[in-house]
């Protein structure tokens, strides 16, 4: 994994990272399901990650957290898709570079940050 975001973390901070390099977006409880670890080992390494910028956190609806790694290059600007009945957060298709640059050129703002996310049913969901 290349991503200068990743450098000089923790052993646990760093299996995160790879998790969420694999995997795309996973909640707190997901992780620790798949590492093993108490609640707390996680959510201190979550704060520690998101201090340092290397992962970013979307929430659903119920203020439930979900992560992703915050590298650009790996894991571009992109839309997230919420569904209304699991409340599972998905990743969407990146951005376009022009999509972008229109939605900073929308207003006279200083945009610092893109966020957009749909709502929806998701496949699972439909099926049952």
């Amino acid at each position: 994994m290349s991503c200068d975001k990743i450098e000089n973390l923790r052993k646990t901070e760093y299996k995160i990272a790879v998790l969420l390099s694999q995997k795309g977006i996973l909640s707190a409880k997901e992780l620790q399901f798949l590492l093993n670890v108490d609640k707390a080992t996680v959510y201190r390494n979550l704060k520690s990650l998101l201090n340092k910028e290397t992962i970013r956190e979307i929430k659903n609806s119920d203020g439930i957290g979900f992560y992703e790694l915050n590298c650009t290059v790996h894991n571009p600007i992109h839309p997230h898709f919420e569904c209304k009945i699991c409340k599972k957060i998905y990743c969407l298709k990146p951005l376009a570079a022009d999509d972008v640059l229109n939605l900073i050129k929308y207003s006279d703002f200083e945009v610092e940050n893109i966020k957009i996310k749909l709502e929806g049913i998701c496949d699972e969901c439909k099926k049952k």
